[in-house]
């Protein structure tokens, strides 16, 4: 699973106000911006599949070109400096329900 799936497809309802930290340093990026992106991108659409032919950069691309039909005002560097297409190996989310905010750990293979 790649972090724009996790962030897009587990979003929970009632919390749009968080943080998101990978590999230990927290993004610039709100867990609400990132949702608003990556929740309006189906998951089916973006095939992750890597062979001889096809590697990571690839999959980069293609999510990059999603996320332009999506708002052609997000450019490249949103989705390489939130590692959106960076592959997951653990997760957890610590959610504060009085402040409805949460916080959104990811750790990637580097």
């Amino acid at each position: 699973m790649i972090v724009a799936h996790l962030i897009g497809g587990n979003e929970i309802k009632g919390i749009s106000n968080g943080v998101v930290i990978i590999n230990g340093q927290q993004l610039e990026t709100s867990y609400q911006d990132l949702v608003a992106v990556c929740g309006n991108i189906s998951l089916g659409d973006l095939n992750t599949n890597t062979d001889i032919c096809r590697d990571w950069e690839d999959v980069q691309r293609d999510y990059i070109e999603l996320v332009q039909d999506f708002d052609e005002d997000i450019d490249e560097s949103f989705v390489v400096d939130n590692h959106l297409v960076a592959e997951i190996c653990y997760s957890e989310y610590d959610v504060n329900f009085e402040t409805r905010t949460l916080t959104l750990k990811i750790d990637t293979y580097e």
